[in-house]
């Protein structure tokens, strides 16, 4: 069993995909198809391989920027602590990718929650605001939002 994750809808470049690339093919490939239901079955068939490949690719993406973005912060780390002067740039793009880190990390707890609420869906519980800040507090131990640097 297949749920599509509807936070793709806000995602523009899964919308264009979709609309202007993915759908007229499918459409067009299906064209001799004379029942509805049948086609209407082979579209929705069509569209959840392509979500699927597509969101793979985007978990891929987001993974393979997250480890670049580590091994920055470890690079600009080792050159602040090496450095007796500390260079604005290099505290400047510190900074940047540190804050673009933490954005991974929000978006990978929003999934999270996403995905712990669609479980509780589906058992029969309902998601109450303790699981939510349970969650919150369980992401907020596992990250780090500050470097002490110095003595």
């Amino acid at each position: 069993m297949w749920k599509f994750n509807n936070t793709l809808l806000e995602d523009e470049n899964y919308k264009e995909l979709i609309m202007f690339y993915y759908y007229p093919q499918i459409v067009e490939k299906y064209s001799e198809v004379t029942d509805k239901q049948l086609l209407w079955e082979l579209i929705k068939m069509e569209l959840r391989s392509k979500t699927i490949k597509y969101s793979k690719q985007k978990r891929r993406e987001i993974k393979d920027i997250e480890i670049t973005l580590q091994t920055r912060l470890q690079d600009l780390d080792n050159k602040i602590c090496n450095s007796n002067i500390l260079d604005k740039e290099i505290l400047d793009n510190y900074e940047t990718a540190k804050e673009e880190l933490k954005r991974i990390h929000e978006l990978r707890g929003h999934e999270a929650m996403f995905r712990s609420k669609m479980k509780w869906i589906e058992q029969g519980e309902k998601p109450t605001k303790y699981f939510f800040n349970l969650e919150k507090s369980h992401y907020a131990k596992k990250t780090h939002s500050r470097v002490k640097v110095g003595k």
